[in-house]
């Protein structure tokens, strides 16, 4: 955009105001007006000369050309178009630029208006969070887009067919008015549930990302029947401890006819790995390191293998439609891959003997951060089990991309966590291991290990993709970590008071918040008030 797009839009708006027509203003400045039109239409530069004219001539201050607050508008209404929303609707900056200039106050108007829908979006999720372990809003919201449905068909059609019969008439409004006694019926059935009236036992019906994560949550993350299988399938390798690259090429070219080629960006501009099931063909990236080449050729095992006992395992769950499913035979397709290359009594054996020290654990098995931090939380076998830890993975915008808890912390379905949490500091200290021992509203305490990963790319080129994960337990489980080595964790001296997310969370003082807390307490009538900006009110 150059550098004085708005220019133009601004004078042209500027003398509509003043009704004086083209030719005119051109005549007062001492131009042609086809020079003026050029000026308009930012094809010509406004002079500093002609910028002290106008200014007389129009009865303004030079300094309204200046462009830092249409800048700022412009770029509101940029961003606001890059909305999901707003898929397919593709406008030129020129033309975001000219409405920006000619209708500030339309567009100040449509910013505001935005900005209300994505509070009422995050209110929402907000909602969804709350009573994402209540019952009613699944099926009543359910029965009341059916009922909306149903109505608006059965309108349509009357008000679009004047020839109906009398007889098809009447049927059709009796069904309109039974079902729009039902629709009141639901309406305060939902409202009753907002209010706190008692609720249904039918729950929610989340996400298929979320479904999986609630089944895997359910299963404590440990699957007795794939582990024996990864069992089987190392015999078959006939490794003593755990397979090699070469081992699983082999393997898959043996008992199933799979050909590998490690591709280059010339043939190959992505970085994920590609199978063809015709051709029995698996095309892996050169950008992959040899941990994820290995994990990726066990996953494919599982996927080959054990297509079957996956559907088993997913048949009792509420994994009810076919993206869920999928998602679901994905995962436990990864918990394969997993279980595979790191045995659980190796794996564990070897986790209590360094005391869960992450990166001697790569060393030993020759594994990513990521990987051996998976690993740790699938340790869940009842008579040798690991800690029960959490695992959250974010971006480094602050989404929630992995989130498991076997230790009783409550991470956020939607949205980001707290920012007070570690997992968050540690993006200021990329690739160094930061520690935490955290305390949430009610008390308990959980002492938590954050790192930054940063995903394989294809070149300088190509945008790297970075992470930070976070594992953690309960405060009474830490002493077995290394991690605490020399930390006094029964009176510690340091504990940050953290909460689940700002939105879910009631501390009433707080200089971190993003957002108001649940519940607004009433101001203390006293003679102190607080005057920073931004800071700890709301």
């Amino acid at each position: 955009m150059a550098k004085n797009s708005f220019i133009g839009a601004r004078l042209r708006r500027l003398r509509k105001d003043k009704r004086l027509a083209q030719i005119d203003l051109a005549a007062q400045l001492g131009i042609s007006a086809s020079y003026l039109n050029l000026i308009e239409h930012d094809r010509r530069d406004l002079t500093v000369p002609l910028l002290l004219r106008l200014s007389q001539i129009l009865k303004i201050d030079p300094l309204i050309f200046s462009s830092d607050k249409d800048g700022q508008l412009f770029a509101e209404i940029k961003e606001t178009l890059q909305d999901p929303l707003f898929d397919g609707e593709e406008i030129p900056e020129k033309a975001i630029a000219n409405i920006t200039s000619e209708f500030p106050d339309f567009c100040t108007v449509f910013v505001r208006l935005y900005k209300a829908y994505k509070n009422a979006l995050g209110d929402l999720q907000y909602l969804n969070e709350r009573l994402s372990q209540d019952s009613l809003l699944a099926d009543s919201s359910f029965r009341l887009r059916t009922l909306v449905t149903s109505i608006l068909s059965l309108t349509e059609i009357m008000h679009d067919n004047e020839d109906l019969k009398t007889s098809q008439r009447q049927e059709f409004l009796n069904i309109v008015l039974n079902d729009s006694l039902a629709l009141t019926d639901t309406v305060n059935e939902m409202l009753g549930f907002i209010s706190g009236d008692p609720l249904s036992e039918k729950g929610l019906a989340p996400s298929s990302i979320e479904a999986v994560t609630d089944f895997i949550q359910s299963n404590n993350n440990y699957f007795a029947d794939i582990e024996e299988a990864t069992e089987t399938v190392r015999n078959k390798l006939r490794v003593k401890e755990f397979p090699n690259i070469h081992d699983l090429t082999q393997y898959l070219a043996v008992q199933h006819g799979v050909s590998i080629e490690y591709a280059d960006r010339n043939s190959h501009e992505m970085e994920i790995s590609l199978f063809e099931e015709r051709q029995q063909h698996l095309t892996l990236s050169r950008a992959l390191p040899p941990s994820s080449v290995k994990f990726h050729l066990a996953l494919l095992i599982g996927q080959l293998e054990y297509n079957d006992l996956f559907d088993s395992l997913l048949i009792n769950s509420d994994l009810s439609n076919t993206s869920s499913k999928e998602k679901g035979k994905d995962a436990l397709a990864n918990y394969f891959a997993g279980a595979c290359l790191f045995p659980y009594e190796t794996f564990y054996a070897a986790a209590e003997e360094y005391r869960y020290d992450i990166e001697l654990l790569q060393q030993q098995f020759g594994a990513s951060y990521e990987q051996i931090c998976h690993r740790l939380t699938t340790l869940q076998r009842p008579e040798k089990s690991g800690i029960p830890f959490h695992l959250i993975r974010t971006d480094v915008a602050g989404n929630i991309s992995k989130r498991f808890s076997a230790s009783g912390l409550r991470i956020p379905r939607y949205g980001s966590a707290c920012p007070r949490w570690i997992v968050h500091a540690s993006l200021l200290t990329p690739g160094v291991i930061c520690t935490q021992i955290s305390e949430m509203p009610d008390g308990s305490r959980y002492f938590s290990v954050a790192r930054t990963i940063t995903k394989p790319s294809l070149g300088y080129a190509y945008p790297k993709r970075h992470y930070a994960i976070s594992i953690g337990c309960d405060i009474n489980q830490a002493h077995r970590l290394v991690y605490t080595q020399g930390m006094a964790l029964v009176a510690p001296r340091a504990v940050m008071p953290v909460g689940i997310a700002c939105r879910l969370c009631d501390r009433e003082i707080c200089t971190h918040r993003a957002a108001p807390p649940p519940t607004q307490p009433v101001r203390s009538r006293n003679n102190s008030r607080n005057i920073s900006p931004g800071i700890g009110d709301w």
